[in-house]
């Protein structure tokens, strides 16, 4: 809702603008040095100096080369050449597929082949470079004589104006020592380029990845006998403890031996076990005695028992000369 109302506003705004400011603003892509003709010594007026923005060219000068005003053209934008219909000829040609390798000194060849020039007297470049069904490699071959364009250049050096490109309807030829593959290095080059930096892109991560874990595992490797003696002290102290925890627990329960000569002492006389069972410091003593009424106090009363207890009815012995106890008690000092 937010962003649909700040649409609409925004809109609005715009609808009270001028009509010229609402309106995009389309950059100049390119300067265009138009040449009226070729001569050996360019005369007084040559041509113009237009500005093209989006497809649309706008005269900002008259071209003089007889050393008057410089024309001012915008820094930063490709000066092309353009020259006067028919300077520039174009020619299917078709070559081996072998030929790609090393196609600037195959085309220079073909040139002196099939035109009474040689490669050093024109100015040429390819376009449309493609392979037929035969995997044939098929071009357009552009070239202009060398020797008109370079005087004019030479005028146009002294007016600022330094192309990059000679055109006309025909096509384009690169200037600068690119023209064998002026067709060829814009379309694959800047391609494999932009595969080689997308590449990167999703590789540099991934080895970022695999340097920090190399160097993770380095320091794994560096740490392991310290971890390892580590664990084996740990693991010998957990065994001491161990045995030190079983000798204080056996401590505890007490010796059965000292526990039963304690009990012989203490018991009176009349009094015999039938049963002896110490477990974790619990004694149970089942027998027969005399008065089994008073061996609770008796053993409350003899050092090492604490707390005794029957722990099932006095009964009487069928003979009649006894009581059958069970009695628990807790021991230790």
């Amino acid at each position: 809702m937010l962003i649909q109302f700040l649409s609409w506003w925004w809109r609005q705004i715009l609808s009270l603008a001028p009509a010229r400011l609402r309106r995009p603003a389309v950059l100049p892509d390119a300067v265009i040095v138009s040449v009226a003709h070729l001569a050996e010594a360019p005369g007084e007026s040559a041509g113009a100096v237009l500005l093209r923005r989006g497809g649309a060219e706008t005269v900002t000068a008259p071209l003089r080369l007889d050393g008057g005003t410089k024309p001012a053209a915008p820094a930063g934008l490709p000066t092309v050449l353009r020259l006067p219909r028919g300077s520039v000829l174009r020619r299917e040609m078709t070559l081996p597929a072998a030929a790609e390798r090393d196609l600037a000194s195959v085309v220079a060849f073909e040139i002196d082949r099939l035109t009474p020039f040689t490669a050093e007297e024109i100015f040429w470049g390819v376009e449309g470079m493609r392979r037929d069904a035969g995997q044939k490699l098929k071009f357009s071959l552009l070239l202009t004589l060398r020797a008109p364009v370079e005087t004019l250049l030479e005028a146009l050096a002294r007016q600022n104006l330094k192309p990059a490109y000679i055109e006309d309807e025909s096509g384009r030829i690169a200037l600068g020592g690119q023209a064998a593959r002026a067709g060829w290095l814009p379309r694959y080059g800047m391609a494999a380029l932009c595969a080689v930096l997308m590449v990167a892109c999703l590789a540099i991560p991934f080895i970022r990845e695999q340097m920090a874990l190399q160097d993770t595992q380095a320091q794994i490797d560096a740490l392991r006998p310290a971890a390892l003696e580590a664990a084996g002290l740990r693991t010998k102290l957990a065994a001491a403890q161990s045995g030190q925890a079983a000798i204080a627990a056996a401590a505890q329960a007490g010796d059965a031996l000292q526990t039963l000569a304690a009990l012989t002492d203490a018991l009176p006389d009349g009094t015999w076990l039938t049963d002896f069972t110490l477990k974790s410091g619990d004694l149970t003593i089942d027998g027969q005695s005399s008065n089994a009424a008073k061996l609770i106090a008796v053993l409350a009363a003899a050092p090492g028992f604490h707390d005794p207890v029957f722990v099932a009815p006095v009964t009487r012995a069928m003979n009649g000369q006894a009581d059958i106890f069970s009695i628990r008690t807790s021991v230790g000092s």
